[in-house]
């Protein structure tokens, strides 16, 4: 086992690292020494997350600990209390990878717009989409829940704008609505 102070850092890393464990088969990289990490909050992470996890980098806060990493070709964020309890995970992904039923629902209330982006939310209990879709005139970002579809923003699409037009690009035009 091999400890030793680093300071990584490139385009796609933004959080520096001060602390690198790596076996051979596992590499951890944290902004603190790895025995500060609530051991836990590292058992309920190993448990709830399978095998194959790469990138996993441990960030010590006020509010407990966050694990950024990447499974399946994914990117995840893990969320845990002080305590080590699990709060919750976020997962991101390409709107071509939406589950089947939120994905249907969406489709069905906005034929003309194409799911772009989702970001999958989890305490373990409950999961919720947040989905940023789009058209060529607008792009909209929507909270898919038990069934239901709420409007969290809407904002005209930048490369839609006509020239001179009153309404800036990202302009929101709508915030928070529901359907059921």
């Amino acid at each position: 086992m091999v400890l030793a102070p680093c300071f990584a850092s490139s385009q796609n890393d933004y959080h520096p690292a001060a602390y690198t464990y790596n076996d051979g088969r596992t590499a951890i990289t944290s902004n603190v020494p790895l025995n500060e990490i609530n051991a836990r909050a590292y058992r309920h992470f190993q448990r709830i997350f399978p095998a194959g996890i790469s990138n996993e980098y441990w960030f010590v806060s006020d509010q407990g600990y966050q694990v950024s990493f990447l499974l399946r070709g994914r990117h995840f964020q893990a969320y845990f209390d002080k305590r080590g309890g699990f709060r919750y995970s976020l997962q991101y992904y390409a709107g071509r990878e939406i589950p089947r039923v939120p994905g249907d629902l969406i489709r069905a209330k906005y034929p003309d717009y194409q799911i772009d982006v989702v970001t999958e939310i989890t305490d373990g209990e409950k999961t919720f989409h947040l989905v940023k879709i789009v058209n060529p005139t607008h792009i909209i970002t929507l909270s898919v829940v038990d069934g239901k579809i709420e409007v969290l923003e809407e904002l005209i699409n930048d490369t839609a704008v006509a020239e001179g037009s009153p309404l800036a690009p990202g302009t929101p035009l709508v915030t928070r609505q529901s359907y059921p």
